[in-house]
């Protein structure tokens, strides 16, 4: 059985197909062969007695199947040339001819792979139904804006722009579009200035290969709508046939929306002659002479798609092909064209499913290396655009391999912040900022820092992966006095872990909290422990220039993207949503054996803050599980003092102990009512081994017991403690002393 076999064995078996043709050889556009089909339609009863319905619908139509390419291409449906044509739903087509209805939203040819040939026909039966019912659309829901969905052309602007720049009294807006030719259409954009330029001279320049040139230049767009009476614009309710093919048919289109036609008559002419008269080079216009109207029309619902716009904008391009014996001589094509939108923070939001309010958010990213660039250009094309841009690096060869941006020569200023900043600008985001700044002077300098951030903006983002950016933003004042939630991404393991950390509101878990619980939580995970320690625990180093300095990581760049398009899921949901009260932890870490990665997200609890003021002013930061620990811990021996171990991270720079995790107390302690005594037994090798379960960044930095009764530090506590010290060779030492009021510290250094 042949293709066209197959084909016509379907069509019969069909319950809502009462009669198929003979197929038939065809010629044109959709050439290949055809077939009549008959379909009896449902018309409402008070239309059955007469066999057509109020809306010229017949209780049998016949619909021509064009097949072409069968079967990669589903078949074109064409109803009578004298069907109803002032019906929704219609694409355009020359009066008289076939008219070819628009029976599903999106590809008929993906609908026939997915469902096959019978869901192609249910369409066109359901389509027939709901015209003979006059239920093609719903102006509740909306009005359906005229279909253009096989145009050879298509128009870049915006349509909010250009409606607003219309003129309100009728006249013929006139004003300048860029073009380039393709196929038997243009590509055409026009520019967002929309200033009337009443004599705009029309160019061509022959560009291309020689067996395929295209043509080049600019030509005039013509704007027209009706006049306003008495401040409002007549609504159009009425569904307009698109047989537009030609001047006298664009012009009467123009009568029946209520447009001046003499004015847009006499613009189009007066264009003509200027063009074919004064420049006298129509010869060489090999694709011929090319302009553009667009027809503004009110409708009485809002177009559906659209932002609540009740004003369809209808783009056609004009072609003159002029007799290159003289020039009086002409014959004109005119075809409808597709509408695109300007690229805009608008746009990319809703083709991002993302809200307009995320275009007025504001960001701030500090690093536009590979990770951060990737993430800013993730938050742009999502309409996220407001974006503060920090860095003092520049760019270097190197960093093409994994960062978002290419090259760019035209860009006069090396550094990645400015880079940023341009790239931005190209995907309409003109409200960028660049500041080629440092990260760790932006947070310790407060006027800075005030000028860079602002109160309003949603999110700070970053992502330089240094350790000192990382203590300057903990212990910054700027930071802690601002409104702005901080967020640090980073990634470990090249590339197998990806981390992104978001503050709690009032820093009551700070970054240098949240990065500390990771490695906590390595401990008790080994797939993160694997993931953040790679495949070596001293990263392997390639140079990328003649000198020490120049030192980076090897990672593709796929494992960044991958990780960088996670985290910027993650902050547009905030900026989206909202953010939580409490500090989250989003970690991401890939499979070895695969390439997918596996992402939770935590919440992380408030820290414990103990200030010391009477040794240097120490600052004991105590993690929320660790301090949720401590408690039940003692609660649960009850009049028995216990206690244990604690590990954690010191900082110098930040004078901060942040105890992240405890160490059980070995099985040779002593607990009693008056003391309790830490064994020794194992106590060393399990030290070690946390130390090492959280890929070494953890470390014995003091004790905790528990004082059922209440009390400070006994003078056997501080003796204790001294002695710790002084085996930490220096490193400071903390002693936690849990009481039912809660947590005092002392903090001692040899």
């Amino acid at each position: 059985m042949t293709a066209l076999d197959d084909a016509l064995a379907q069509l019969r078996r069909h319950r809502g197909i009462s009669r198929v043709g003979d197929p038939k050889i065809v010629e044109g556009v959709d050439g290949g062969w055809s077939v009549e089909i008959d379909i009896a339609v449902e018309l409402p009863s008070r239309a059955r007695a007469s066999g057509i319905s109020a809306t010229g619908v017949k209780a049998i139509e016949t619909c021509t199947l064009a097949f072409n390419r069968w079967p990669l291409r589903a078949p074109r449906p064409y109803l009578r040339p004298d069907f109803p044509r002032d019906l929704p739903h219609i694409n355009a087509h020359r009066e008289g001819s076939p008219v070819p209805p628009c029976v599903f939203e999106g590809s008929l040819d993906e609908l026939l792979h997915r469902l096959g040939l019978d869901a192609v026909i249910d369409q066109i039966i359901d389509w027939l139904g709901k015209a003979a019912t006059g239920t093609l659309i719903d102006l509740s829901q909306g009005w359906e804006p005229t279909r253009r969905d096989s145009c050879p052309s298509t128009v870049e602007f915006s349509a909010e722009r250009l409606i607003a720049a219309s003129p309100a009294d009728g006249a013929v807006l006139t004003t300048i579009a860029s073009y380039m030719t393709v196929g038997d259409g243009v590509y055409c954009r026009v520019l967002p200035e929309l200033t009337h330029q009443p004599n705009i001279a029309f160019t061509q320049v022959l560009r291309g290969k020689p067996e395929r040139p295209f043509g080049s230049g600019v030509f005039p767009a013509f704007i027209a709508r009706a006049a306003a009476i008495d401040g409002q614009f007549p609504v159009i309710g009425r569904y307009q046939p698109d047989t537009v093919v030609d001047l006298l048919s664009l012009l009467d289109l123009v009568t029946a929306l209520g447009v001046d036609r003499e004015a847009l008559e006499k613009a189009l002419s007066d264009y003509y002659r200027a063009s074919v008269f004064s420049l006298q080079n129509y010869k060489d216009w090999k694709t011929g002479l090319l302009a553009l109207v667009v027809l503004v029309v009110k409708r009485p619902a809002r177009l559906v798609g659209s932002d609540g716009r009740d004003v369809e904008v209808l783009p056609y391009v004009v072609r003159y092909n002029i007799d290159p014996t003289s020039a009086f001589n002409f014959t004109s094509e005119v075809h409808a064209a597709f509408h695109s939108h300007t690229v805009s923070p608008e746009l990319l939001a809703r083709t991002s499913g993302l809200p307009h309010a995320v275009t007025q958010a504001k960001t701030v990213l500090i690093g536009c290396g590979s990770l951060g660039s990737k993430i800013g250009m993730h938050l742009a094309r999502a309409g996220i655009g407001q974006q503060t841009f920090v860095d003092n690096d520049i760019m270097s060869p190197h960093n093409f391999a994994r960062h978002a941006l290419l090259e760019d020569e035209s860009t006069l200023f090396p550094y990645k912040a400015e880079q940023m900043r341009v790239a931005l600008g190209r995907l309409s985001h003109l409200d960028a900022k660049a500041y080629d700044l440092d990260a760790v002077e932006l947070f310790r300098n407060g006027e800075k820092f005030a000028e860079v951030v602002p109160d309003d903006a949603a999110l700070i983002i970053e992502t330089t992966a240094s350790l000192q950016v990382l203590i300057a933003s903990s212990v910054s004042a700027a930071l802690t006095a601002s409104p702005v939630r901080l967020a640090r991404a980073a990634l470990f393991g090249q590339g197998r872990c990806a981390v992104l950390i978001l503050e709690a509101e009032g820093r009551k878990a700070r970054v240098d909290d949240i990065t500390a619980f990771i490695f906590e939580l390595c401990r008790w995970l080994p797939a993160l422990r694997a993931g953040i320690a790679g495949t070596s625990s001293d990263p392997r180093r390639i140079f990328v220039g003649d000198n020490c300095r120049s030192l980076t990581t090897p990672m593709a760049d796929a494992l960044i993207s991958r990780s960088a398009s996670m985290v910027a899921i993650q902050a547009q949901k905030w900026i989206a949503e909202g953010k939580p009260q409490s500090g989250q932890l989003c970690v991401g870490v890939s499979d070895p054996s695969n390439i997918g990665s596996s992402w939770d997200v935590l919440d992380v609890g408030e820290t414990t803050i103990l200030d010391v003021p009477d040794d240097g002013g120490w600052q004991i930061r105590v993690l929320a599980l660790v301090a949720h620990s401590i408690d039940k811990d003692a609660r649960q021996w009850g009049r028995l003092e216990t206690g244990g171990a604690l590990v954690g991270r010191v900082s110098y720079e930040a004078r901060t102990i942040t105890i992240a995790g405890m160490v059980a107390a070995p099985p040779d302690s002593v607990r009693s009512e008056a003391a309790f005594i830490l064994g020794t037994q194992g106590l060393a090798q399990s030290l070690t081994e946390a130390h090492a379960a959280s890929v070494g960044h953890l470390m014995f930095v003091g004790t905790w017991h528990s004082h059922p009764m209440g009390g400070k530090h006994s003078g056997i506590d501080k003796d204790t403690l001294r002695k710790i010290a002084t085996d930490g060779r220096g490193l400071p030492a903390v002693s936690l002393v849990w009481t039912p009021q809660g947590l005092i510290c002392a903090v001692e250094r040899w």
